[in-house]
């Protein structure tokens, strides 16, 4: 039954990337006045993903519920052994494609990428992400393998403590998207020495690939929505009215251009079957780095 308002969740903190693309899709559905309802948003970012999905399994059938998702709602439940996976949820629509990118403190003593992939294997250097299998560990760990170097890998307490270590010089180095870093970039605090991507990216056009000088190293993120359990055919078919309409507005146009995003909307059945696909990924990745519990 549609109630006169939604809880849009956020799995992630402030200072993450999630409640930025939660604005600016909140922003484009008042633009294109997709939906009549009020929206409210609902921090669930204190264990990303996790938190999130628990609240989604309580409220099955409810169509006044979604809430973002990325990559950690498939990491999280391999990495634990979790019984809930997104299986139990309705994966309603994949929206975009984000970059990493690789990042040092301003003063730091690499000012390019050349500099960096020269110097690291000649000590150990620490980079971080807040947990051991995530996207910022398996990057470190091609990154390592990639230039031949030692690095050291610390557990922080959220992916913002990232760039306060960062910044405060606990780690060395740290790999993140535009949403992210950019703030700390325009505040003149993190230098951006190369993009994880097979091409160079539109928001830092000048800074070339890490490929370009000599280690391969790219990632594809994907950041969508998702659903309770047990929504039927035709309110899935609601929500992509929604965020159809909501991909035609300034409000979204503006939102990929300054993150460097990419269109990369797949909903229904063709989120479901790519999240399975991922899902055999992760899991292949994660076990070669001894990372997933013993079954």
């Amino acid at each position: 039954m549609v109630g006169s308002s939604v809880d849009f969740v956020i799995h992630g903190p402030p200072g993450s990337a999630p409640p930025v693309l939660a604005e600016a899709f909140l922003a484009g559905v008042r633009e294109a006045g997709a939906d009549d309802r009020l929206w409210k948003t609902v921090p669930r970012g204190d264990d990303p993903g996790v938190d999130a999905m628990q609240l989604l399994v309580t409220r099955p059938g409810d169509t006044n519920v979604l809430s973002t998702c990325t990559p950690v709602f498939l990491q999280a439940p391999l990495l634990r052994g979790m019984a809930l996976t997104h299986r139990n949820l309705t994966p309603l629509a994949r929206l975009v494609a984000d970059r990493f990118f690789l990042v040092a403190r301003a003063d730091a003593p690499w000012a390019t990428a050349e500099e960096f992939i020269r110097d690291i294997p000649k000590r150990t250097t620490r980079t971080g992400g807040y947990f051991k299998g995530g996207i910022n560990h398996l990057l470190a760990l091609s990154i390592a393998e990639g230039t031949g170097a030692d690095v050291e890998f610390i557990v922080v307490p959220s992916e913002p403590a990232v760039w306060t270590a960062l910044i405060e010089g606990s780690i060395d180095w740290g790999c993140g998207v535009a949403a992210e870093i950019l703030p700390h970039v325009e505040a003149g605090t993190l230098r951006v020495l190369a993009a994880l991507a097979p091409e160079r990216q539109s928001t830092f056009p000048d800074i070339p690939t890490l490929a370009e000088v000599g280690v391969p190293v790219t990632f594809n993120l994907w950041r969508g929505l998702m659903g309770p359990p047990d929504l039927s055919p035709e309110d899935q078919a609601r929500w992509h009215r929604i965020v159809e309409a909501v991909r035609t507005t300034k409000a979204w146009q503006d939102y990929l251009v300054r993150n460097g995003q990419t269109d990369g909307y797949l909903p229904g059945d063709g989120f479901k079957a790519f999240l399975q696909t991922e899902w055999d990924w992760y899991e292949k990745h994660l076990g070669m780095a001894g990372l997933l519990p013993a079954k």
